[in-house]
Parts: C-alpha cells; structure tokens; sequence
C-alpha cells in the first residue's frame, strides 16, 4: 500500500465478515431463511467471534478491555494506542470501552448514540468517548468508520505533554480522568479535512505494518492529531453530557491541569498562589469538582503515574519512586501498598502473569 489513496481504496469492498454480517442484517425480516443461514454458519461465526445473537453461545459484550479485542499489534502488547475499522452491519449493540475511544468517520455516516442520546455522525466527524460511556455505532451501508483506542492507564505518561496548555482537550481528558460529574464525549466536525483524514490512515496503516517502529510512531502521530484538530476546530466543538458552560473550559479544570503538571512537587499554596485564590477557597474547589482533597488528589496522580510505569517499563522501584516524587522509595512502597492492598513489586509480577 504505497498511498494513502490505495489504503483508502484496499477499505472500500466488504471484508468476508462483512458479508456474513450483511447476509444477516438482510435477512431480519425472514426467520426461516434467516434461521437456515445461521445453521449454515455456526462453525464460520465460531471461528471469527462474530457478533451474531442469533447463537446462545454470542453473549452481549457489554464492556469491552483492551485485553479482550486484539492479539496483534495493540494496546496489550506494548503500543499505547491501536485503530481498527468499524466492521459494516455489525449489530447494534451498547457497550463501553476500559479505554478513551475516537470515532471517526472515514466515509459516509453512521448511526450513533453515546449514553442513551442519539448523536449520528457524518464524514469527517471525529468524536472522543471516555472510557466506562456507553455508546452504540449502525453502520449498515458502505460507510466507513475507523475507531482509535488509547489507553487510559498510559494517557498521563504518554499523551498529556501535548495537551499541557489550557485547551478543551485538555479540559476533557482532565473532567474524564478526575471529575465527578465528567463529560461523555466531545464531537469535532473536521469535514473534508485531508490533513485528518491522512493522519487517521496513516495510523491505521501503522497497525497493519506491525513492525518495530509501529508502536513509536503511533504515540508520534496522536499528538499530532490532537494539534491538527485543536488548531483547526477548537471554536466548533460540540459536548455532550454536561450543561452549558459545565464540564470544560472553567478553572477547576485548569487548576486539575496545574496539579498535574505539577504534581511531583507541587503544594496547596503552590496551587493557590498560581490562580490567586486564598488555600481554603482553593482547597473547596478541587474537592468540589473531584470529590477528594488536595493531597489525595495528588496521591491518585502519583499512584497512576507510578502503575503505569510499572506496567509499562523495567524501571526499578526505586527510581519510579524517585521518579513521582518520593524522596525515599519506603514512603512509596508503604503509600502503594495502602492503595492497592500489594507491593508495587508484586503488583508487576502480577500484571506480567508472573
């Protein structure tokens, strides 16, 4: 696939799954034939998890982990982020994902809902979905629809230095990971645009190459998207799940992002002296907005910082204590070990199946 343009054209026809699945959408309104097709089936729906609730043994995949989906190239097997295509006349299903979502429509239009609220898309619309949202996506046409999923454990680490300055995505990854009341998603209408269009193929062609530098350049190429679309659509931004002037784009956000940005050594009165509010009133609005304290507030950041290193690295203990902001990695044992009922030691080994 040496073009984009060939890339774009090796999607258009329907994949053998596909047409299993049109077949079935095709026969909904005839049991009988429908019924004998399903018998025909069974072992081919078997062998590719086809998602086909016509079979008691096709359950209702109500949350979907990164662990559940790929054995390729992905985010379980050292890349942050992974995009696959939305197979056409899937069955409308409502799930949610453990991971952030980015929805793209590549071709045409699809159906969508993301929390019970209907939200279709057109082409070009690139919509984020925080993990644990529940959505539903109908295409049954030849439209095309790409899904990027980034791992929510590695966000912090790999993807927020691109966000550092106060924008709405940054407002949002920050409602999604530490709000109470965060939005549900957040709709760009990017039209023609044939830079985001290149860039959403070019990381799908990533994800097909499989070689060593995939994983490099698909952490390269999500900020990069990130910018493309903050520079050209910022002021057309579209939330859901909040009330107007609610959710983003208000201080406590900002205060959430300094924090943050901050946090290996960062105080209350740090914070307080940035935005030029007295330490109580600072104090009330973070636990207004995420329902914990200042200092747990900073624990959770260091904690997640601290896993994702673990999970992610051969760091030693002690240097990730360092690392987050530990002057002695017997504090950090003993603050992990109260978190997560294990040392970070064992919860590596853990995590590695060890």
């Amino acid at each position: 696939m040496s073009t984009n343009e060939d890339l774009l054209n090796s999607l258009l026809p329907l994949t053998e799954e596909e047409l299993v699945y049109r077949r079935f959408y095709e026969l909904r309104n005839d049991p009988e034939k429908r019924k004998a097709y399903a018998d025909e089936m069974e072992d081919y729906v078997r062998a590719h998890r086809l998602l086909i609730f016509d079979y008691p043994f096709v359950t209702h995949p109500e949350l979907l982990r990164e662990e559940d989906l790929y054995d390729h190239l992905s985010i379980t097997k050292g890349s942050n982020v992974n995009v696959v295509r939305h197979l056409r006349y899937t069955p409308v299903f409502q799930h949610s994902h453990t991971f952030f979502t980015v929805l793209y429509v590549l071709r045409g239009q699809c159906g969508h809902t993301v929390g019970g609220a209907d939200l279709p898309m057109k082409q070009g619309d690139v919509f984020f979905l925080p993990p644990y949202v529940k959505q539903t996506i109908e295409v049954f046409d030849n439209s095309l629809v790409l899904n990027l999923h980034i791992r929510r454990d590695t966000f912090d680490d790999v993807f927020f230095n691109a966000l550092r300055y106060n924008n709405i995505l940054s407002d949002f990854f920050m409602s999604c990971l530490y709000s109470k009341e965060p939005v549900s998603g957040i709709l760009f209408h990017t039209g023609q645009d044939q830079d985001i269009e290149n860039l959403f193929l070019e990381m799908y062609r990533e994800v097909l190459l499989d070689d060593s530098y995939s994983w490099r350049l698909l952490n390269y190429l999500v900020p990069l998207l990130f910018a493309k679309i903050l520079r050209g659509y910022s002021d057309r931004a579209v939330f859901t799940g909040v009330e107007s002037g609610q959710g983003t784009g208000n201080n406590k956000l900002r205060i959430l992002s300094f924090i943050n940005d901050n946090y290996r050594a960062v105080t209350l009165e740090d914070v307080a002296s940035h935005f030029n509010y007295s330490v109580p009133h600072c104090s009330k609005l973070i636990r207004d907005e995420i329902g914990i304290g200042f200092v747990a507030f900073v624990r959770r950041i260091k904690m997640n910082h601290a896993v994702a290193l673990l999970l992610n690295t051969r760091t030693s203990v002690a240097d990730i204590a360092n690392m987050v902001g530990y002057e002695n990695p017997e504090s950090f044992i003993r603050v992990f070990q109260k978190v997560y009922q294990m040392s970070p030691s064992a919860y590596r080994k853990k995590a590695n199946g060890e």
